[in-house]
């Protein structure tokens, strides 16, 4: 009899057996309970696509398009932006809803990218009669959308307004999913705010479209190290080295992560292969620098001839070469590589760049393990009650985030909100929804006032105290 019970705890705690418990009520045509079962494995693997599109065309069958909606857009966003089938229920539920121009958008989308898809002559159809009868006129117009939110984010995180430029590039992403710079400059921008889960979350989607991309490789490593994975981020180092550089972009990056990793054997044999064809100043210093640090006088002698022909131009270069000379000769201290690399970056007048400015990378570095403020626990109801409402399609690190956020609002809040007790739901709402405005969710303002049961003027008192500076 124990053992009969120890299998039934093991089905229990199945995601498969209560996915296929739920197609088995959606084809006897019982749509709630097949949500239920749905909704009992996607709480036990949180992340699982499947699950999660199959939810999806569960409300969509059951007349909740907008929750349809948020489930399909989180699957692109944060998960696989290969699951093309997403385009079409995001059509067909735009099209419920009466917005026929959002419609025809998803629909263009699905064809851009998957023109020989499932649908595809269903879409061409539906596009068809969209502009015939309703005279609507769409085109991959969202590449220029989602490049416009790529540029705006870029001039936030200059002003180091990182919660701009992360709902800037949600909303590039959300534009067009396949915008890999978009995509790799949120992980850098949630590096960059200590969001790691999340951080994670979009480096993996970079992984599916390229799993070669140089950039995200890189910043997978930050994040690996954030996480204590010291043997992988070894190992991922070595194997930076034997990846095919296709632009200089590419190797100062790479050049970047071994320097900031203090990996000068790496470098070395990097530069050494692609010295003959990015052969400019900054390039040459880099080499002479990492043979100083591992003292190959020969070498040494050979690079620094080169860049002192090439320095004369360039004094401030040229002040550099004789103190490495006078080092080299000496090695009576211990130079620090990436402080010596920000050095010549900064004297070879290297123009500032996301993928590999020495001194952002330098920073994040430093704060892989910055202990996170702690969210006093006054404020713990407000979690709670959040939390007791949170939407399916949130990520597994949602309460995490949540008390990112509060902790936030209440560091910048003019009129500290102690006494809580007779608010906490208009105060859950108002976080929810600067969650939703952080993360580019279309959740509105009516339907949290709704699913909260709060009064309109309770909730915008509790948001004007609550607000993240946007």
């Amino acid at each position: 009899m124990k053992n009969n019970l120890l299998s039934i705890d093991k089905y229990r705690n199945n995601p498969e057996f209560y996915f296929s418990k739920g197609l088995r009520c959606a084809n006897k045509k019982n749509l709630n309970d097949a949500f239920k079962n749905l909704q009992k494995a996607l709480v036990l693997e949180p992340d699982n696509c499947e699950y999660k599109f199959n939810i999806a065309c569960f409300l969509s069958e059951m007349q909740r398009p907008k929750d349809a909606n948020r489930m399909f857009n989180d699957i692109l966003l944060n998960l696989d932006p290969t699951m093309y089938d997403c385009y079409f229920g995001l059509g067909c539920n735009s099209f419920e809803l009466g917005n026929d121009e959002k419609a025809a958008e998803y629909f263009e989308k699905y064809l851009y990218f998957d023109s020989d898809g499932e649908f595809s002559e269903e879409v061409a159809e539906m596009i068809f009669c969209l502009k015939l009868y309703d005279g609507i006129t769409h085109d991959d117009g969202f590449n220029k959308s989602s490049n416009n939110g790529f540029r705006n984010a870029k001039k936030y995180i200059q002003e180091n307004r990182l919660k701009n430029a992360t709902r800037e590039l949600s909303k590039a992403i959300s534009s067009n999913p396949f915008n890999v710079r978009a995509r790799n400059l949120l992980t850098l921008t949630l590096m960059g705010q200590q969001n790691y889960d999340r951080a994670l979350y979009i480096s993996r989607t970079v992984k599916i479209i390229n799993k070669d991309d140089v950039w995200a490789n890189c910043l997978y490593l930050y994040i690996l190290s954030h996480a204590g994975k010291h043997s992988r981020v070894n190992k991922l180092l070595e194997t930076l080295t034997l990846g095919e550089i296709e632009n200089r972009e590419d190797l100062l990056c790479v050049v970047t992560t071994l320097l900031v990793f203090n990996k000068i054997d790496e470098l070395i044999l990097l530069l050494e292969i692609y010295i003959i064809q990015y052969s400019d100043s900054l390039i040459y210093s880099t080499l002479l620098l990492g043979y100083t640090l591992t003292q190959n006088t020969q070498k040494f002698n050979e690079i620094y001839e080169i860049l002192f022909s090439l320095g004369k131009t360039n004094n401030e270069l040229f002040g550099w070469l004789e103190y490495i000379k006078a080092y080299n000769d000496s090695q009576n201290e211990k130079l620090s590589a990436i402080d010596e690399y920000n050095k010549i970056f900064r004297i070879n007048k290297e123009a500032n760049n996301h993928m590999y400015n020495p001194v952002k990378y330098q920073e994040l570095f430093v704060g892989l393990h910055r202990r996170k403020q702690k969210l006093s626990k006054i404020y713990v109801p407000i979690i709670d009650c959040t939390v007791q409402h949170r939407e399916i399609m949130y990520t597994r690190y949602y309460e995490k985030e949540i008390i990112e956020i509060l902790n936030d609002c209440v560091s910048e809040a003019k009129d500290p909100f102690v006494d809580i007790n007779g608010d906490v739901a208009a105060y859950s709402a108002a976080l929810e929804y600067n969650y939703c405005k952080l993360y580019f969710i279309e959740m509105g303002k009516e339907e949290l006032i709704q699913k909260y049961n709060l009064s309109s003027i309770k909730f915008h008192r509790a948001l004007k105290i609550l607000k993240i500076k946007f």
